[in-house]
């Protein structure tokens, strides 16, 4: 089943706004007072070794936005050349349900399972 003109329009306004959203996040994260780039700092406001955790938490968040925020925009791009709500390895619809749950899918349920067995640590 594939979607609707409506449903293509819905998602991408979800993303748009997830994306706006994102993006302030990521811009508080990775500013300081100033709004010059950096992460904010934790020295000295406890032990080094908690304000070293601190700091890798810090740059764990602003990678993860970073991350997404890159998931949105390959998105947006796929709506544009009219690939959106194709599986990426096997080229099937992805299940709408699944688009409106994670509109970023690149692929169907099914091949996203055999990918994450595949790339699996460990």
């Amino acid at each position: 089943m594939s979607l609707s003109q409506h449903e293509l329009q819905d998602l991408e306004q979800q993303l748009l706004a997830r994306r706006a959203t994102v993006l302030d996040e990521l811009r508080r994260e990775t500013r300081d007072e100033q709004g010059l780039l950096g992460l904010p700092s934790h020295r000295g406001e406890s032990d080094r070794s908690v304000d070293f955790e601190m700091e890798a938490v810090d740059l764990a968040q602003s990678l993860r936005d970073a991350g997404e925020l890159q998931d949105i925009d390959s998105a947006l791009e796929r709506l544009r050349d009219g690939s959106y709500g194709r599986c990426a390895d096997c080229a099937e619809p992805i299940d709408p349900a699944r688009l409106r749950a994670q509109p970023t899918a690149l692929r169907c349920a099914a091949c996203q399972l055999r990918f994450e067995h595949l790339h699996a640590p460990g």
